[in-house]
């Protein structure tokens, strides 16, 4: 499969978000209490709700995303640039979480609390995840179809 602009575009961007995705989530992994994690990595407070359940949540989602969905797209993204069609594969299947994981953070920061009616929140902590996710998941899905 030839790798055209498009995929450069889709599988770089994919780097870069899952990068600094998986960067935050590995501080968690490693330094699940500190300050820093919970005011730049989880958001909102522990003590805002069940604490158990708070960093339960948030260390599930760090571990997950360190060592199952940042792999996963580093590699489809490496292998979409290569233009090998598992490249293609993995990126779709990688392209779900961006999206299935942002219907939990909406319900989780609304119900807790933690949503802001901000251009920042929409766009920035909460909207470019299940958008890239869609994009990504359609512009992968086409091009296998190819």
């Amino acid at each position: 499969m030839e790798a055209t602009v498009f995929t450069w575009i889709v599988a770089i961007a994919g780097l870069v978000l899952i990068g600094l995705l998986g960067a935050l989530q590995f501080v968690a992994v490693i330094r699940p209490r500190a300050e820093w994690t919970i005011a730049n990595v989880y958001g909102g407070s522990p003590e805002a709700t069940d604490p158990t359940a708070y960093f339960a949540f948030n260390q599930g989602s760090a571990w997950a995303d360190s060592f199952f969905w940042a792999p996963l797209q580093i590699a489809g993204s490496i292998g979409m640039l290569l233009g090998h069609r598992w490249g293609f594969l993995l990126a779709l299947v990688a392209s779900v979480p961006f999206w299935y994981t942002a219907i939990f953070f909406y319900i989780w920061d609304r119900d807790l609390g933690f949503r802001e009616n901000t251009f920042t929140y929409w766009v920035i902590i909460w909207g470019m995840w299940p958008l890239f996710g869609v994009a990504e998941g359609v512009y992968t899905f086409a091009r296998l179809l190819e």
